[in-house]
């Protein structure tokens, strides 16, 4: 996998952790062993923010009634009538 992050030698991560944890508590920041990727430092509110995205609602009951019925009664916007055309 080629990530688009900084990435550092484990060896140097431990050897200066604070440095790395302060860094991860802005950007996430990749630990390589053997020459590849193997760990990711993030903060816990990143660690967090992206479990929340992993949450898929399988049932409608699953859903609180509030978004529920946000759901149940949303129109679409008006531009989405001209993809009506595509299917003619």
């Amino acid at each position: 996998m080629n990530l688009s992050i900084e990435t550092f030698r484990s060896s140097e991560v431990s050897e200066r952790f604070s440095l790395y944890y302060d860094k991860a508590m802005t950007h996430p920041i990749g630990v390589e062993r053997d020459g590849a990727v193997r760990v990711v430092m993030l903060s816990a509110a990143e660690y967090e923010r992206l479990a929340r995205l992993d949450y898929i609602v399988l049932a409608p009951k699953e859903l609180s009634e509030d978004a529920f019925n946000a759901i149940a009664n949303a129109l679409p916007v008006p531009e989405s009538y001209d993809a009506n055309k595509l299917l003619d």
